[in-house]
């Protein structure tokens, strides 16, 4: 699943780096902006996803930039939902954070993330290169490692390079830890 996110991600470098090429053949500058690169990352999503087979359910997205144009506790969500419409759970959740470059905003989305109860997560930034990137990825995977995970599940996180107009990844296998030390409620509260 995440490889062919990546796929999608990688289809619309190409379209903007085609857009960015026109434009300067006809001596005019393009750029990606960060609100459409937005809307055509969730566009690809939705189209893409709902393609893919779920072993008899249908999947459905959920994105902000649907009629209402709110956010649905996620950028995007790929849910599943079984043949008497009731929803099963969630596939696929998505943040996008375009236009926060510092750790602070990034990190508060991608928490966001961390409490998904989906088997595949992924956090879409931007940075003006590699070396910004793998700033932030320090502050990222410090979340990530810490964090007490209940699920298994992969994350992809995908970064626009703003400087050389390509996305750049990594990808992360989460397994819960035995013996977290998760209190019950009634043990934090001394009811039980």
């Amino acid at each position: 699943m995440l490889h062919k996110i990546q796929v999608w991600l990688n289809d619309l470098a190409v379209i903007a780096n085609e857009k960015k090429r026109a434009a300067k053949a006809d001596g005019q500058k393009y750029i990606w902006y960060s609100t459409q690169k937005n809307k055509d990352i969730k566009r690809k999503l939705s189209l893409e996803g709902e393609k893919l087979l779920s072993n008899g359910t249908r999947l459905s997205s959920r994105s902000s930039s649907g009629s209402s144009g709110r956010e649905w506790l996620y950028d995007f969500a790929l849910r599943e939902f079984d043949e008497n419409n009731h929803l099963i759970g969630i596939m696929l959740a998505v943040e996008i954070e375009l236009s926060d470059s510092k750790p602070g905003g990034l990190v508060y989305d991608f928490n966001k993330l961390l409490q998904a109860d989906a088997p595949y997560k992924v956090f879409i930034l931007q940075q003006k290169d590699e070396v910004a990137f793998y700033e932030i990825l320090g502050y990222l995977e410090t979340t990530l490692d810490t964090y007490k995970h209940r699920l298994d599940c992969k994350f992809l996180i995908g970064c626009w390079l703003t400087a050389k107009y390509e996305f750049i990844y990594k990808q992360y296998d989460v397994r819960p830890m035995p013996n977290q030390g998760f209190k019950s409620f009634a043990a934090l509260t001394g009811t039980g």
